[in-house]
């Protein structure tokens, strides 16, 4: 069986009065070619148009065409001035109901006729005319769609047209079809403003004036009308003329709200509430690859923390604790009284990409700037599914990838110059919207709105909108979330809530879901490897190049082609870029090209600097005086703190950190000066059997004796009271 389809066979037929409209432009017919049709359009230009028969049958299959047959016609055109519209579905109210009562009568009248019944003289009308009425209405569906309780008599059924006038309703029916039985009533009577041009003048002049910033009402200005026509009448008396009758409430009413409304919106709220007022909705913006589009944006945390944190507060510096605005216990303020538990607001920097709604990045930050527009942009490149596990999330969070363009507004840590950087060593378009223009980021500035309103409400402490919302609520007295607290929701409602609630701008899809559909069908760029990373979000600095190769944060950077470059050009300082999230290795320029110089401790591979430093603070803890700390006992203390505090190290991934010189600066100065590293030597072996040797606390621990110790004990000597009273892994060296 053929199913094929062909439009060689079936041609559009139009007359040469006929308009014809083609994707809304107007044409008339001009002539037929052995292909197709020519059209000439009916404006000013008359340009002609060539429109196969094959390109008509497919516009008339997408309903692109529109026929008004006679259009052109003149008798036509001349009864087509008489009324709004030619279009029965286009007709309401009285107009309507009278044109369908015209309509029912005529259609009986010509029925009857037809069948005999009926001649058009008066006698024959008058005597069938009870006939006529019944037909008339069984041809109406509804007799009173207006539902009045009167009607007037030409929209009643039941009032009987004269012999004439039905003669008259069957000749322009017969002449213009329906349209001629289309009336103008509605248009009857003087419609013209009664009032003199110095009246209106003088009303207009007080209206406009409506149009204010101090929003007066539409009783004052009626009140500021009387004023100045009563002055005017004053003056009008006494120049012999008659006063002008002071317009009433209602027509000042009416004068307002006839002016532009745009225009009034503009003057009474601003030019920002007048465009989201009358900016027209459109479908916004086409995207259809994950990533295709990121929006990305700022937004002050509508809850009161409690600035300490129960998983990471003990791991930071009181320094770093004070620059993230956290409480520090016994400072003091400026009168010398102690601090308070600190209670505040946080601002999140966050993205979402437009075709799947999915937040891929979200950075806390106390004082947002260029570090957290930057750590943004690495973690929308981040596999996000540890920090989902670390709260026990149910859904994963692996959205990642490098996107294509990222659109932001023209805040200063957008337009700050490491931030473009970063986007264009990714590869990454970025776009920067107008400012106070929240629409050109509307998919990004809805889900802040989510924010606002599903997420902060489920919080202790959460502040309000408005001071008529807040009553007498006091969010800092009931701000009782830590910032773990904060960081746990703020992750797990992203993953499990936000993630998979249908969203309207999905028809109903779920963000998840809509990630995993399009993720499979097109895919996402992957994501830079480390050396890139480094290179776009790391830190650079300028370091001291030396026989030693290059120390950062106590940990020294060795390779071959380091010290190749050292020897052709003595110790000097050289650009350094690394990463506080991994110091197994660095990346060094030497030249005009960077190269990877991995760490001369392995163990450090994928170590995070801030985790590094918390291991030496720990190891030197157990003896400030120390000035060597054993390698080993500080791969211990990583490997204890990575056991008890992964949850939290995850959680405050989300965190700003602070690398900054500053930072760097009091780290090796407070933490890492006159700091010595040094592996544990492994116990000689001796010849002999088990037990005919006791290695010695130096031998052990690589702290040196202070004392003169036997060359070889004896077998059965008791042990020596300089060993340790306890094992430890912690081994430190007097000065």
């Amino acid at each position: 069986m053929d199913l094929s389809f062909t439009n060689e066979n079936s041609h559009y037929a139009f007359g040469k009065f006929d308009r014809v409209t083609i994707e809304g432009v107007g044409y008339r017919l001009h002539q037929e070619t052995e292909v197709g049709l020519v059209f000439v359009r009916d404006d000013e230009t008359q340009l002609a148009e060539h429109f196969t028969h094959q390109k008509l049958q497919w516009l008339g299959n997408t309903h692109a065409i529109r026929v008004e047959c006679g259009y052109f016609d003149p008798n036509f055109a001349a009864k087509r001035q008489l009324q709004m519209s030619t279009a029965h579905g286009g007709l309401v109210g009285g107009v309507k109901v009278r044109s369908s009562k015209k309509e029912a009568y005529c259609q009986a009248a010509l029925d009857m006729h037809g069948e005999g019944l009926l001649k058009f003289t008066d006698e024959s009308i008058k005597a069938n005319m009870p006939a006529l009425m019944g037909r008339a209405m069984e041809l109406s569906d509804n007799l009173n769609p207006s539902g009045k309780e009167k009607l007037p008599k030409g929209e009643d059924f039941s009032v009987r047209p004269s012999p004439r006038t039905l003669r008259r309703w069957l000749s322009a029916m017969d002449n213009f079809g329906r349209s001629g039985l289309v009336d103008r009533i509605d248009c009857r009577g003087n419609r013209s403003n009664r009032m003199g041009p110095e009246a209106i003048g003088l009303m207009m002049k007080e209206v406009r004036t409506y149009l204010s910033p101090e929003k007066p009402s539409i009783k004052h200005i009626h009140e500021q009308v009387q004023i100045s026509f009563h002055d005017r009448n004053e003056q009008r008396v006494a120049n012999g003329q008659s006063p002008l009758t002071i317009p009433s409430r209602e027509t000042v009413r009416r004068a307002i709200r006839a002016l532009d409304p745009y225009q009034v919106e503009l003057a009474r709220n601003g030019e920002a509430a007048a465009r989201k007022k009358f900016r027209p909705v459109l479908n916004g913006v086409s995207v259809t690859r994950p990533l295709e589009r990121v929006e990305i944006d700022e937004w002050t945390v509508d809850v009161m923390t409690l600035m300490q944190s129960s998983g990471i507060y003990d791991l930071l510096e009181d320094d770093a604790k004070r620059s993230l605005g956290l409480y520090v216990e016994g400072d003091e303020d400026g009168s010398g009284k102690t601090k308070r538990k600190k209670c505040g607001r946080w601002t999140l920097t966050a993205a979402i990409c437009c075709a799947t709604r999915c937040i891929v990045g979200m950075v806390l930050s106390r004082n947002p700037g260029e570090e957290a527009a930057v750590q943004l942009l690495q973690m929308i490149t981040t596999n996000k599914g540890a920090w989902s596990d670390a709260v026990g999330g149910m859904t994963p969070w692996d959205m990642h990838g490098t996107p294509e363009l990222i659109v932001f507004d023209g805040g200063a840590a957008f337009k700050s110059q490491r931030f473009r950087m970063a986007a264009s060593d990714l590869g990454v378009a970025w776009e920067m919207a107008m400012n106070g223009v929240p629409e050109n980021r509307g998919t990004i500035e809805r889900v802040f709105g989510t924010f606002a309103s599903d997420f902060a409400p489920r919080l202790t402490g959460h502040t309000f909108s408005s001071i008529i919302k807040k009553g007498d609520a006091d969010p800092e007295k009931r701000a009782v979330l830590t910032l773990d607290d904060f960081t746990f929701a703020l992750i797990r409602w992203v993953t499990d809530i936000y993630h998979n609630t249908p969203h309207g701008g999905l028809n109903g899809e779920t963000p998840v879901k809509a990630w995993r559909r399009l993720s499979k069908e097109y895919g996402v760029l992957p994501p830079p490897d480390m050396e890139m990373m480094r290179l776009c979000f790391g830190q650079q600095r300028q370091y001291r190049l030396d026989k030693t190769g290059i120390t950062i944060l106590g940990v020294r950077y060795q390779a071959e082609h380091l010290q190749t470059y050292m020897r052709r050009k003595d110790p000097h300082i050289v650009d350094v870029r690394w990463h506080p999230k991994d110091m197994g290795a660095i990346s060094v320029r030497l030249g005009k090209e960077w190269f990877e110089v991995p760490a001369l401790d392995t163990s450090l591979k994928g170590v995070a600097a801030q985790t590094w430093l918390t291991a030496i603070r720990h190891t030197r803890s157990a003896n400030p005086t120390s000035n060597r700390l054993d390698n080993v006992a500080v791969r211990k203390a990583i490997k204890a703190i990575n056991d008890r505090n992964e949850q939290a190290k995850q959680a405050s991934s989300l965190n700003l950190e602070d690398w900054s010189e500053e930072r760097m600066e009091r780290a090796e100065r407070d933490l890492l000066a006159g700091v010595e590293f040094f592996e544990r030597k492994a116990p000689a072996q001796q010849k002999g059997e088990l037990g005919h040797h006791i290695p010695s606390t130096e031998e052990l621990t690589g702290v040196p004796m202070h004392h003169n110790a036997p060359k070889k004990p004896s077998g059965d000597a008791t042990a020596p009271s300089d060993l340790p009273a306890k094992p430890t892994n912690i081994t430190i060296e007097e000065d």
